[in-house]
This record gives C-alpha cells, structure tokens and sequence, in this order.
C-alpha cells in the first residue's frame, strides 16, 4: 500500500468507514427482511465505485494498464479520484433515502403471503408457466439449432461468439444477416432452467426433470458461445445460493464466492480461447488486484471523465431513454416508415469513440456505460439526481414483490437471478444493451411479475 502525504491517511480512513458503513447497513437489512434487490444492489455498487478507487489509490503498482479505460483511469489523480468517489457516495445515499421514503402506508414492504397464501390455486399457476417455459423452450433451442446449422458445426457455434464480438467484425460475413435476430432470440434461453427448477420444487416429476436437464445444456451451450466469463460465473450463483432453505443468506457467502470467481476469470480465459483458437493459454503471472482493476474498472473510469465524455458528443437530453425500441426493430421493418437505424446511435457507440479519441486509437471492442455515466450523459447533475431517485423507488418496488415471496421457497432461486442481474444493469445501463443481451433477464422479471399479480389476485377471490 502507498501512502504519499497526510490526505492520503485521511483518505484510508474515509474508505474504511464507507467500507464499515455498507457491512452495517447491509448486514442489518439482511437479518430484518433477507437477502434481497437492494443488497445486491449496494454490495455491486460498492465494488464497482467504492472498492475500484481504493485499489486504484493505494495499490498503484498493481494498476492495470492492458484496456483503454484503465490507461485513462491511470492518468487521473488522486484528487480526482477521492472528488468522484464523494460524488458516487452522494448518489447512493440519494438512492437509499428514496427506497426508505414513504408516500403512504400502502408502501410498506411487509405486504407478504403466509404459507398457506403462496399455495392458493398453485396447479393453475403452474400449468400457466408451464407451457409460457416450453414456449420459450422450444424457441430459443430452435434458435441455436439454426444457427448451428448456418455455421455448419457445434464447433463453429462455439467459436462465433469470438469471431463476431468486435467494432471491428461484421457478422454477416459468417451468418445470413436474416439470422442475426436468432442470436437475440437465443438469449432467452438462460431463462428455461431458473423457471423448471421453479416448477421441479412445486411438483416434481420425470418430465420437468427432463426439461431441466435439456435447457440447463443448452444454456450452457449459449453461455460458451456467447463467451462471457462473468455472465457464466453470474448464471450458477443462483443455483448455489438457493440449494438451502435457510430464509437469510449472508453476504459473506457472496463474497467468497466472488474472489473464487475472480480466479476462474482467467481460467475461463484459456478455455474460450480454445473452444474459438484451438489452443488453452493461461497467464497466472497476473495478481488478484491487477486482474480485479482490468475487469471491474471501466465504470468507475467512465463515471471519473464524464465531463470529458460529455464534452466530446455532448448532452443526450434522455434521448436513449426514448431509442431504445427502434434500436430492436430489424432494419427492413424500419425502412417503410423512413427511418435509418444507422442513425439511430446508441450511447455506449458514444462512449467507445471517446476513448479511442482520447488515446488516439481505435477501439477493437465496446467500452459500456454504467449507471451513473448513463444518466449523468442525458443532463449531467439533473438527470442523475432525479434517477437515482427514480432508482430507488424501483429497488423498493422489486423488494415488495420479493417480500411477497418470502416463505416461498419454490421460487427463491427466480428471485436471486434477478438480484445477482444488478452487476449487469450497474455495469451496462444502457437500455437498448440491457434489452438486447439481458433479454433473458427482462423476460424472467415479467414472467416473476405474472406470477406476483396471479398470487395476489387469487388469493384475493378466494378471500372474497
């Protein structure tokens, strides 16, 4: 650890005290109400914009400097850096206070079924996710036999995923531009084992084990194609919490879980590199703080040069809170209407060119926009003010409908894929991303939705 001058003591301190801070706030919800979205939401939120500068501050020789967000994250002082972190310490608080506002009494979060309740008229909710999961089945496993089929092995679906990902890869040029929509289509399938598993735990049978077993292979199919360390890592931590019973997990769990998955990064490294190469290369001269930076770095970096960002494509005035959906329509289907998606520019595009504007290169991958860059992209301090309100309220929504289910154990593992998706909407917060590559989440929370609602409103006739 470094420590050049008096401030810099003054700063471990502070650091350590928002450290204490999250334990004690964290640890108290979760012996009150459980492991639910807002702890998730601050323990992401913590490692992304509390723990990144403190590595960053006192452990400068394990900087990494191998991406260009850590290159200009490097360049930032540590003034800079301590201003930022006040700044992302200010907008959870903002984000805390809104979730514990109340309007009225009916916001309360203690809205929950008994036992007995969660069980009312459960054979028709069942048999309504049922066939909703084998729909979604059968599509998204049609999808990636197609695609299959289009590249003419497994083998070379295993390696498309390396062979398109890049600003600088067409993927027309190995699959018909036709199919490019399978390849969002086939996201879904990420969400046919959390909903079998679901089903297997109200009623187990041979055939739903089945189902299981067939979208359990085929996801992973997907998540190895689609080649992403962390989404494969964040897929099975829903199963490992949810084997217990136990109604509070700990957060200590978690994290152990974490460290163990930062050293599976690079490992998984070397597998994709031959599941796409033909070749298993693995550096392990790499440290767990250097590895950390160069992974989970680039929020905080995007959120320390927001002045810059905005400054090189100017203020977005909400317009990607409004784009989004022609973003998802097919470019065919958008030309009657006179509409050119080559025009229609997300954010993150933005954010990339930046970058390669700044360090006078040009970027062979996307760099995605956190939360708090996102939305300090639309009107600067207004716009990520008023959200992080917005946010709050959002937290606390999700949390009364988890609350609704807290006996229950059936659904608990629904429950905590969409707590552990807070990594990917803090790290990637752009609403045309989170639609298109965490479609799989945004399907199961509608399906979880259904689910609340249907609850409610039977319990409420059998009342009657």
């Amino acid at each position: 650890m470094i420590f050049e001058d008096i401030f810099s003591y003054f700063g471990f301190v502070f650091y350590l005290i928002v450290f204490f801070l999250v334990i004690f706030y964290v640890k108290r919800v979760i012996s009150k109400k459980g492991f639910n979205v807002l702890c998730m939401f601050i323990l992401t939120f913590s490692m992304f914009y509390f723990v990144v500068p403190f590595f960053q501050t006192y452990f400068k020789y394990y900087r990494d400097n191998t991406s260009l967000f850590t290159q200009m994250l490097n360049q930032k002082s540590g003034d800079e850096i301590f201003l930022t972190l006040l700044i992302c310490l200010t907008s959870l608080i903002v984000i805390v206070l809104s979730y514990h506002f109340k309007f009225n009494s009916k916001a309360r979060i203690i809205n929950r079924m008994n036992g007995l309740q969660v069980n009312v008229n459960q054979n028709i909710l069942f048999k309504r996710v049922n066939n909703i999961t084998d729909i979604i089945l059968i599509f998204a496993v049609g999808s990636i036999i197609l695609l299959i089929n289009e590249v003419g092995s497994l083998q070379g679906y295993l390696s498309l995923g390396a062979q398109t990902r890049g600003l600088d890869k067409d993927p027309t040029e190995i699959i018909r531009s036709s199919y490019l929509q399978l390849v969002t289509l086939s996201t879904i399938i990420l969400v046919t084992p959390y909903l079998y598993l679901y089903l297997l735990r109200i009623k187990k049978n041979r055939v739903l084990l089945i189902k299981f077993i067939i979208s359990l292979l085929f996801s992973i199919l997907f998540l190895l194609y689609n080649q992403g360390r962390a989404p494969l890592i964040i897929f099975f931590l829903p199963f490992l919490f949810s084997f217990s019973k136990r109604k509070k997990k700990g957060y200590w769990g978690l994290i152990i879980l974490f460290i163990v998955g930062i050293y599976l990064l690079t490992y998984l490294d070397g597998l994709f590199k031959y599941l796409s190469y033909g070749y298993y290369e693995v550096d392990e001269q790499v440290n767990f703080i250097t590895t950390f930076l160069g992974e989970f770095s680039y929020p905080f970096a995007n959120f320390i040069m927001r002045n810059e960002l905005v400054d090189f494509s100017g203020y977005r005035y909400m317009y990607d809170y409004i784009i989004w959906p022609l973003a998802m329509i097919p470019s065919m289907l958008l030309k009657p209407l006179g509409i050119k998606k080559e025009l229609i520019v997300s954010v993150q595009t933005y954010n990339t060119d930046a970058y390669g504007y700044f360090l006078g290169v040009v970027p062979s991958g996307g760099i995605p926009v956190d939360i708090l860059t996102f939305n300090y992209y639309q009107l600067g301090f207004i716009s990520l003010i008023f959200m992080c309100f917005i946010i709050g309220r959002a937290l606390r929504k999700l949390d009364i409908v988890f609350n609704y289910f807290k006996d229950n154990f059936a659904i608990k593992i629904v429950l905590y894929r969409i707590s552990f998706s807070m990594i990917n909407i803090l790290n990637n917060a752009d609403i045309t991303a989170i639609v298109r590559n965490r479609l799989d989440v945004v399907v199961l929370l509608i399906i979880l939705i259904y689910i609340y609602r249907s609850s409610k409103k039977l319990t409420s006739i059998k009342g009657d």
